[in-house]
C-alpha cells in the first residue's frame, strides 16, 4: 500500500488487516465482473479471447475477422489433413513455410496443430468451459471438411490392440 503505512502495534495490524480485506474484496469482485462480461460476450456469439490461427482481432470494433493470408494456409492444412496423406509434422512445416510459426520462429508444435484441427471455432461453434455457443464470426472451414479431419484424427489417435499371447 504505497499511500499507507502501518505501525507494528495492535491497532496498526488491525488497520493492515482491514486494508487486505478491502483489496481482496476488490479483486474478487473484479473477477466476477470479468467472468460475467465473458459469459455475455459468448451468449452474443463473440469470442472473448485472442483469435485463433487464421483470424485476427480487430481492436477498434472488438471483433474477430478472417486474416486472408493466414486463413489460406490454415484451410490448406485442414484440406491436406482431411485427405489423410499428411502428418501433423508435415502440416507444421507447411504452416511454417506460409509464415505461421511460434513466437521464436520455429514450427508450431504438434499438440498445437492437433488442437487447431479439433477446434470447433472454425465451423462457428464457440467452446468455453465445457459449454458451446453459436458464433457470430465468419467461417472459412466447411462442416464437411471439419468432419473429415475429425475422422482422420480419430483414426490416428485410436488405441491399437496389442495382443501378447505368451506361453507363460
Amino acid at each position: 500500500f504505497p499511500s499507507f503505512w502501518f505501525e507494528n502495534t495492535p491497532q496498526g495490524k488491525f488497520m493492515l488487516n482491514i486494508a487486505f480485506g478491502q483489496s481482496k474484496y476488490y479483486v474478487d469482485n473484479l473477477s466476477e465482473n470479468v467472468k460475467r462480461g465473458n459469459r455475455q460476450k459468448l451468449r452474443n456469439g463473440v469470442w472473448p479471447n485472442k483469435a485463433p490461427l487464421g483470424y485476427k482481432n480487430i481492436v477498434e470494433s472488438k471483433t474477430i475477422e478472417i486474416d486472408p493470408e493466414k486463413a489460406k494456409i490454415v484451410k490448406k492444412a485442414f484440406e491436406l489433413f482431411a485427405q489423410g496423406k499428411s502428418s501433423f509434422t508435415q502440416i507444421a512445416k507447411l504452416m511454417q513455410k506460409g509464415g505461421i510459426t511460434s513466437y521464436s520462429g520455429k514450427p508450431i508444435k504438434i499438440d498445437q496443430i492437433t488442437r487447431m484441427l479439433k477446434k470447433k471455432f472454425y465451423v462457428g461453434i464457440l467452446e468455453f468451459n465445457g459449454e458451446e455457443f453459436k458464433a457470430s464470426h465468419p467461417t472459412f472451414i466447411s462442416k464437411q471438411l471439419f468432419e473429415r479431419v475429425q475422422e482422420n484424427i480419430d483414426k490416428i489417435s485410436r488405441p491399437r490392440e496389442v495382443s501378447h499371447d505368451f506361453a507363460f
